[in-house]
């Protein structure tokens, strides 16, 4: 990220009025100016990347909506990564508060609380909605660091959950509290994405019929059904020799992606790897982000087949929504190329690419759709939450390098996507029941 993208500071005007000009008098304290000028700071980066979007955010930019000088910039927060993550904890603070104190200070059962969290934490989405891309779209693609402060935030939210379920009687599954979770900010994250925050807070009761679906004390069957996939288990993807060269191209890219990053990315890396010529390669595609999110598209197209495949092995529907599991993550667990292009590189494209992956992630929904009996099928809202809950907790193991215990979690991936359809107790009788076919 450099300042060659950023326009003339001088064309900019400051969003925010500072809190005194020149020397500093009497009563103010240093420690408030610098306060203040980290604030201002936060807030313009806010907007940047509201605008923008991060990889095209500079530090000039910044400093130059906040008012201040890029040296005063270096002086308060020292990098373009430290200004994110404290903008990141600026946002997540206040939305944290507010959903706390919605929880925590009126009177009502636990059920009721949780709507009221939700109520609020949509309401945060609908009032502040470039402060929420930040923290729910842009932090994805932000770095390791960024990352890590998703998961923090989740966990947070996760501990929330866990003590209502268990005000409820039940004890709620760590995974399937991550998978609550990662579910909720996948609709936040599509409506933001789609410029409709307003239509979040109507979701309440479909929401929150889904949440309260894995209200069942039968998971404690579902610990550790499926073994850990082995780290040095081979992908299970075909050699290239012998298939088109559109395949070779989008088979080296995703190679070369996983290698050496995304933003290291050339033609001529992708030419040579592939075999075949500069000018071939731009025969096929316009740009290396052009080619690398068809790489994309190849990979889950593959994981998809892989899944789908699977779930037609069983004779009962429902059943084959959990062996379409076990399939699938033992794929994902046995790829690292997959792993790498689908779950980390693809943010450093772009909002662009966050879009494309979201596509991708809606065709899964037939692997629910197609398998589920007709009269049982869940509200569109309901399924888009079930996959951003599977996905989510896919997401979280990548990133902490733990995609070989992946397999292992795929009773309960499950009773996250069969819950909502047949209740709790159905649902892990169908997936013990498969467990047992296949066995």
């Amino acid at each position: 990220m450099t300042d060659a993208v950023a326009e003339a500071p001088a064309s900019l005007e400051p969003l925010y009025a500072q809190l005194h000009r020149g020397r500093r008098p009497a009563g103010v304290s240093r420690e408030a100016t610098f306060a203040n000028q980290r604030e201002r700071l936060f807030g313009a980066m806010i907007e940047t990347v509201a605008e923008r979007g991060y990889p095209r955010t500079s530090i000039r930019r910044v400093s130059a909506l906040a008012g201040v000088s890029t040296r005063t910039f270096y002086d308060r927060l020292g990098s373009m990564e430290a200004c994110f993550l404290g903008s990141y904890d600026y946002a997540v603070k206040r939305a944290r508060g507010r959903i706390g104190d919605a929880y925590g200070a009126r009177e009502g059962d636990w059920q009721t609380r949780l709507r009221w969290a939700f109520a609020e934490f949509a309401a945060e989405v609908e009032e502040n909605p470039k402060a929420a891309r930040l923290v729910l779209v842009e932090a994805l693609g932000a770095g390791p660091a960024a990352v890590a402060r998703m998961q923090e935030t989740r966990l947070a939210f996760e501990k929330m959950l866990v003590a209502s379920f268990r005000d409820g009687g039940v004890a709620l599954p760590p995974t399937v509290a991550k998978g609550i979770v990662c579910g909720v900010e996948r609709i936040a994250r599509q409506h933001l994405l789609a410029g409709n925050v307003r239509e979040l807070l109507a979701l309440e009761d479909d929401l929150a019929r889904w949440l309260l679906s894995y209200h069942s004390s039968a998971t404690v069957a579902l610990r550790a059904t499926n073994p850990t996939c082995p780290r040095d288990r081979a992908p299970s993807r075909p050699p290239a020799q012998g298939r088109c060269e559109r395949v070779r191209v989008l088979q080296a890219t995703a190679r070369v992606a996983a290698e050496g990053g995304y933003e290291h990315l050339t033609v001529r890396q992708i030419s040579v790897a592939a075999g075949i010529s500069v000018e071939a390669f731009d025969a096929l595609y316009d740009s290396t982000a052009q080619c690398f999110l068809a790489s994309l598209s190849l990979l889950a197209l593959e994981a998809l087949r892989c899944a789908k495949g699977a779930s037609q092995t069983s004779g009962q529907p429902l059943g084959g929504v959990h062996r379409g599991m076990v399939a699938l993550m033992g794929h994902v667990a046995s790829d690292p190329v997959l792993q790498r292009v689908a779950f980390v590189e693809v943010f450093a494209v772009g909002s662009a690419a966050i879009e494309h992956r979201e596509a991708l992630l809606h065709k899964f929904n037939e692997l629910l759709i197609t398998r589920v009996p007709e009269p049982l099928r869940l509200s569109n809202v309901t399924v888009e939450a079930i996959i951003g809950a599977i996905w989510g907790i896919v997401h979280h193991h990548v990133t902490q390098g733990t995609a070989h215990r992946l397999p292992a979690l795929a009773g309960q991936l499950s009773y996250l996507a069969l819950a909502p359809v047949i209740g709790g107790e159905a649902a892990v009788q169908v997936i013990l029941a498969a467990d047992d076919d296949a066995a």
